[in-house]
């Protein structure tokens, strides 16, 4: 029986600079947000290039239906789209949305993973208006409050990022807890819809946790806030974001090494299980390399050996490791003398003989004796054990016997 330890050593690399394209409108451009998620960033010495493609009033269509929202897809590789929606169409009856907003967002991502593949899409949830939809509250009812277009826009947008298995960043779930906990935050400008400085920075700290998977805590710059504000804020984008990342489907399609590995003497058998990965790569622990993702590997020698896969995609590389033993069986030659006492090798040591080591039956070495060094044997009177004989003449043999 061989025997397998595992050791799973998980890293994920990111890249120096996280590229993130905010695709939106007046909510996304109000405040200049995607500078600000910058520079939220660079107080914690990230580096966030953040860059927009907005239009006032765009809906998800316009933006499916622009030439210029996908020349800037396509003028570089984004590590992050963001979609966000007219403000209030995602509210809207479920009918109307399916036929006027789903297939658009589809559309979207679908262009996304299709120009800029290596880019995570991301929904944008925005919020409730301050006091609902009045102009729609007598068309669809649960518009008449913000509570209720509230929980329409978080039943949609979070129905756009299932269907596409894009990630959801909840700024309209951190609006309402803070409109829960803290009246004393105004997050509207007078029109009661868009967001003022302080409903930009919860939207800015939000992205932040998302796309950095840090604490918002770790935040330092204020953006002109009282403190005290900022500080209230950046506290409720950790208890809505940052406490329940995966919530949001953060990490959900990260790059995920993994592999199965079996022994069968000095014989490696090794099938990929890697999720999301362009590319595989092993390192077998004996200076032997492999960039094919199931095969075989024979080592020819006893001992053992740290197997490791880097899974690759799109720049970043996680990794995980096998410790594997090796064992080669050798068969007892009939020419050598069948029998040697251990207890009396000092001081006949064989003139032929060139070393001598116990092993365990699963592989672990009890005890090794030369001409040189010949240790008192283990104290496991009647164990079976291996013997392992080497000659100087070359020879290697082993056997079961008891330990005497």
């Amino acid at each position: 029986m061989r025997k397998l330890l595992l050791v799973l050593l998980l890293t994920t690399t990111l890249n120096a600079q996280e590229r993130i394209l905010f695709i939106g409108n007046s909510y996304t451009a109000a405040n200049s947000l995607p500078t600000m998620v910058a520079a939220l960033a660079s107080s914690t010495n990230l580096s966030l290039a953040c860059s927009q493609q907005t239009l006032g009033g765009a809906t998800l269509y316009q933006h499916a239906q622009s030439n210029a929202t996908y020349s800037k897809l396509a003028s570089q590789s984004w590590d992050y789209v963001v979609l966000q929606a007219q403000s209030q169409e995602p509210s809207f009856p479920y009918s109307q949305f399916s036929s006027q907003t789903l297939p658009y967002a589809i559309e979207l991502v679908d262009s996304i993973r299709s120009i800029t593949p290596c880019a995570q899409p991301v929904f944008f949830r925005t919020w409730g208006r301050e006091n609902g939809d009045q102009f729609n509250c007598a068309a669809f009812p649960p518009l008449c409050t913000y509570e209720g277009m509230d929980s329409m826009l978080h039943r949609h947008y979070s129905l756009m990022a299932d269907t596409t298995d894009a990630y959801l960043s909840p700024v309209g779930s951190v609006w309402k807890h803070i409109r829960d906990t803290d009246s004393t935050i105004n997050l509207y400008t007078s029109d009661g819809s868009h967001p003022s400085l302080a409903g930009t920075y919860a939207a800015a700290c939000t992205f932040f946790t998302m796309i950095t998977r840090m604490d918002p805590n770790s935040i330092t710059d204020d953006q002109n806030l009282n403190p005290g504000v900022a500080a209230t804020i950046r506290q409720a984008t950790k208890d809505v974001v940052y406490d329940s990342l995966s919530v949001w489907g953060v990490g959900a399609y990260d790059t995920q090494a993994g592999f199965t590995a079996t022994m069968s003497n000095d014989t490696l058998t090794y099938t990929d299980t890697s999720v999301f990965a362009d590319s595989v790569h092993y390192d077998f622990g004996d200076g032997n390399f492999s960039a094919t993702p199931d095969g075989i590997h024979a080592y020819g020698q006893d001992d053992f050996f740290t197997v490791t896969q880097y899974a690759y995609r799109c720049g970043k590389v996680d990794t995980t490791s096998i410790l594997i033993q090796s064992m080669v069986i050798f068969a007892m030659d009939e020419d050598v003398r069948p029998h040697i006492d251990l207890r009396k090798l000092d001081p006949f040591w064989p003139a032929d003989l060139h070393s001598l080591t116990l092993y365990t039956l699963d592989g672990r070495r009890l005890w090794s004796a030369d001409p040189g060094n010949i240790p008192p044997l283990p104290h496991s009177a009647n164990s079976l054990v291996i013997l392992e004989v080497r000659w100087n003449n070359g020879h290697r043999t082993r056997r079961k016997q008891f330990l005497p």
